[in-house]
């Protein structure tokens, strides 16, 4: 029963097979760092343009990430405020109903004590009744000493929420003089992304230069996974549970797919695409299709902020032209976490994730693999 058990908990586990030590993590950041440095030395001495992209876009995606996390903190802020004067509202109410309820009995048992005892003194009633009214006036009295002590306890909580109520309004003004400033600033990033993008498409024009333009992005796409590969080759990759190489038609699609560039599909002259862009929002979450590790998260010409997770058994996925990254190099991904934001980044003339498998280094269709059928897990409130 014992051993059961214990088979049963590895087989549920989300653990991963031969899972990489901390030094041979450090030494796969340390070579993708390598790899990255050596991507933007090539692409600054190449093509002053396309490094004042690189720069202009990767300053967007830290306003944007930035303005997310101010974004959800003035959120938060909000719904502070609302509970603190909902909550001095009550007590306020509470108040109020406590000092009416004390008024009218003093008043009513001052009355009516006093007309009664007058009544009984001179009508010469036994002294044991007399006495059982002035007990009768001594609990009513106590009664009301515990309601005033009530209504002081709550002035003092009155009195703190009205001061924590204070504190949440000027932290939500914060919050939101934190946010103009960046929108503001966002605003004069986008600007400047947008000058520097126009500069290169007069340069780059059309026909042959753009043609051109395309294959060298694919063969820095292509020299980039090799790169890749050689980096990770010593380091273990394979998660337990399903290989991805059995899964064709069975995972799903990284956001909700409505797909306006098919794979294999002409682009540009000779061009074709080695992948497949999805029409979705700017800002929309691009979340992880399998069980894999980040093996680069940084800017590549013509892909922009590119994701490519390796899932074992020399598949790779890869997530283009996105808004911001949010794993890094290294890192762990379950199916469904949020690895990045829809965007436009490397020079797209418009929103959507580029998405693309590849098998060994060679680009596979993704609508042989995925599915719209099979639906992700929920995203956690974290994220």
């Amino acid at each position: 029963m014992r051993l059961l058990i214990c088979l049963c908990l590895l087989l549920c586990s989300p653990v991963w097979a031969n899972t990489p030590s901390a030094a041979e993590l450090d030494t796969l950041r340390q070579r993708i760092g390598e790899l990255e440095k050596a991507l933007r030395a090539d692409v600054s001495e190449r093509d002053s343009a396309q490094a004042s992209l690189r720069e202009a876009e990767l300053r967007l995606a830290r306003l944007n990430r930035q303005n997310r996390a101010l974004e959800q903190q003035r959120r938060e802020a909000a719904a502070e405020l609302a509970r603190l004067e909902a909550r001095q509202a009550r007590l306020a109410r509470e108040r109020g109903v406590q000092l009416d309820w004390v008024s009218r009995t003093a008043r009513a048992g001052y009355m009516n004590g006093r007309q009664e005892l007058a009544r009984m003194l001179l009508n010469q009633e036994q002294p044991d009744a007399v006495a059982r009214l002035l007990r009768y006036q001594e609990y009513f009295q106590r009664a009301r000493q515990q309601r005033v002590s009530l209504i002081n306890r709550d002035m003092d909580e009155l009195l703190q929420a009205v001061a924590a109520t204070d504190a949440a309004r000027q932290a939500l003004d914060e919050r939101q003089a934190e946010l103009e400033q960046q929108r503001i600033e966002l605003a004069a990033a986008r600007k400047e992304r947008s000058q520097t993008l126009a500069t290169i498409n007069q340069r780059i024009g059309s026909g042959k230069q753009r043609l051109d333009s395309l294959r060298n992005d694919e063969k820095r796409l292509a020299k980039l996974l090799k790169d890749v590969g050689r980096s990770v080759a010593d380091i273990p990759t394979t998660p337990s549970g399903a290989p991805f190489g059995k899964l064709a038609n069975k995972l799903p699609w990284p956001v909700q797919r409505r797909i306006v560039a098919r794979f294999g599909s002409p682009r540009e002259g000779s061009v074709r695409w080695s992948g497949v862009l999805l029409d979705v929002p700017a800002g929309t979450p691009v979340r992880a299709i399998h069980p894999g590790r980040v093996v680069f998260a940084d800017w590549l010409r013509g892909y922009g902020l590119l994701m490519i997770v390796d899932h074992g058994g020399s598949y790779l996925t890869l997530y283009g032209q996105n808004e911001t990254l949010t794993r890094e190099v290294g890192e762990w991904v379950a199916t469904g976490d949020i690895i990045a934001r829809v965007g436009d980044s490397g020079g797209s003339n418009r929103t959507g994730l580029y998405f693309e498998i590849r098998r060994a280094g060679v680009p596979v269709n993704p609508d042989q693999w995925c599915n719209s059928r099979v639906t992700l897990p929920p995203i956690a409130s974290r994220q």
